[in-house]
């Protein structure tokens, strides 16, 4: 078992890698009575295709949550429902693009949580007649969806930005006609082929005998491991410029709702490592537009209401996304002209990676936050960066000061969502 220590915070996590490649991460601390267990594999809404064996295969949109609903169903289960309700336990799950997570959150017997849990996700019973009954259940998860306005922005402003990589483009959800076409065998098939201990990962954070609970996950991966078969996930290759420069939909608003997307190639960027460039930019947008920016207060002198900004790495890209509710051309001006001349001091970029410091430390305060950080690390980096404190303290502002020098803003899509009665 791997000791992963975090130099300057005194706090401690242990990993060990399973003889099938399942990864388990550990966090001992008497911080807390309770527990929480997580199991999480790296496939999402976001994987579209992929080869097994050298043959392409398609996904339907939205199987990644079909299948996340399937696998963390309790109440299919008597038993394993009787026992939840018994340990006062807090079962739940999620899917995102690029990861799918199983969770539970419980204060009595560590151990039987982590049977229900590993029973749910690694021994799943998959039926027919559950996956019909789901389609209804799903369906009205789409309506809420269409619904939200700014999950609408976010897929509409995706879909202008992306050409060929929509990775982030399709709902997490899908659409119904999607979801029309889903069997219980194909849920089996993408289970087998993602499902997979290699792209798999445990944690556990409580306060807990650790030599207790590795030999219990040692004992229930006995004599398991994944079959042979070779699987690659394929992202097509995108294309620089954003796919729609400027588009309007037609929905029923009291006020215009506005998305501008800032589409940053990373090739512009080789020579600075991916982590360290991604916080770079992290630091340049809240700084240009976090809550310390002002700019809230600056738009709803304009009228605008309802601001909001989100940064996302999409493979070789980098995107910030922001939105608001008023008069579109105002919006467009001011974010337009907020990207000209930018100045962003030492003081202010060295501020920010106080904050990011002290976000790192207080994770460690909640068991909840550090299951957070771990899947983060691996998704994002593949493994635990241990020396976070020190890599954030190494960034340096000429360097910062150089990537926000040489933009290019200009390589943007906006959205308008309108009410044109």
């Amino acid at each position: 078992m791997k000791k992963i220590k975090f130099k300057n915070i005194n706090e401690i996590l242990y990993e060990e890698t399973l003889p099938n490649k399942l990864k388990v991460i550990y966090y001992n601390t008497k911080k807390t009575k309770n527990f929480y267990i997580s199991i999480s594999t790296l496939y999402g809404a976001g994987v579209t295709k992929y080869k097994k064996n050298g043959k392409l295969i398609n996904i339907i949109p939205g199987t990644a949550h079909f299948l996340e609903h399937r696998i963390m169903d309790f109440t299919k289960n008597k038993r394993a429902m009787k026992l939840i309700s018994d340990l006062g336990s807090m079962p739940n799950a999620y899917t995102m693009h690029d990861i799918t997570n199983y969770n539970i959150f419980g204060g009595t017997d560590l151990n039987k949580n982590l049977m229900l849990l590993l029973d749910r996700v690694f021994n799943p019973n998959i039926k027919e007649k559950d996956v019909i009954s789901e389609k209804g259940i799903i369906s009205e998860e789409i309506d809420m969806e269409n619904d939200n306005l700014n999950t609408v922005m976010l897929y509409k402003a995706m879909n202008n930005t992306f050409t060929n990589d929509k990775s982030m483009c399709i709902p997490v959800l899908g659409e119904k006609s999607d979801i029309d076409k889903i069997t219980s065998d194909y849920l089996v098939e993408i289970y087998k082929d993602f499902y997979r201990y290699d792209k798999m990962h445990i944690v556990i954070c409580g306060n807990f005998n650790i030599d207790e609970i590795s030999q219990y996950i040692h004992n229930y991966f006995k004599n398991k491991f994944d079959n042979n078969d070779k699987i690659k996930i394929i992202y097509d290759k995108e294309s620089d410029k954003v796919k729609i420069d400027y588009l309007e939909i037609n929905r029923d608003v009291v006020k215009d709702k506005t998305g501008i997307v800032f589409k940053i190639p990373l090739n512009d960027f080789k020579k600075i490592k991916n982590t360290d460039l991604n916080r770079y930019l992290n630091i340049l947008f809240t700084c240009m537009y976090g809550n310390t920016s002002f700019v809230k207060t600056n738009l709803e002198k304009l009228g605008i209401t309802g601001f909001n900004f989100l940064t996302k790495r999409i493979n070789n890209y980098f995107v910030i996304i922001l939105s608001g509710s008023g008069e579109s051309k105002k919006f467009i001006d001011f974010i337009i002209k907020s990207t000209k001349n930018i100045k962003i001091s030492k003081l202010d970029f060295e501020s920010k990676i106080k904050v990011m410091i002290s976000g790192l430390i207080l994770d460690f305060e909640d068991i909840v936050n550090i299951e957070s950080f771990i899947t983060d690390q691996i998704k994002l980096n593949g493994k635990i960066i241990k020396n976070a404190k020190n890599e954030l303290l190494s960034l340096d502002y000429k360097i910062f000061k150089n990537i926000y020098k040489n933009l290019n803003f200009n390589n943007k899509s906006i959205l308008r969502i309108t009410n044109s009665n």
